[in-house]
């Protein structure tokens, strides 16, 4: 079943987030989508897909670290 996902930056400090989707292979292993997603703001969202095969992986990231595609 395929269920989407709403993320938000819900805290006012300058610590951003960052989402990145994964799926899993043939194999079995999950593997890292070509892109991840920052959330450099308070109340900004993202929305994502999951299923069997499709996973979020959701970090906090420092501040001082520069911003990844």
């Amino acid at each position: 079943m395929t269920k989407t996902i709403r993320i938000e930056n819900a805290d006012t400090s300058n610590h951003p987030v960052r989402v990145t989707g994964q799926y899993k292979n043939a194999e079995g292993q999950w593997l890292d989508e070509t892109s991840s997603i920052q959330l450099d703001h308070p109340t900004r969202q993202v929305e994502q897909t999951i299923y069997g095969a499709r996973r979020i992986i959701i970090e906090e990231r420092p501040a001082d670290l520069p911003s990844q595609p």
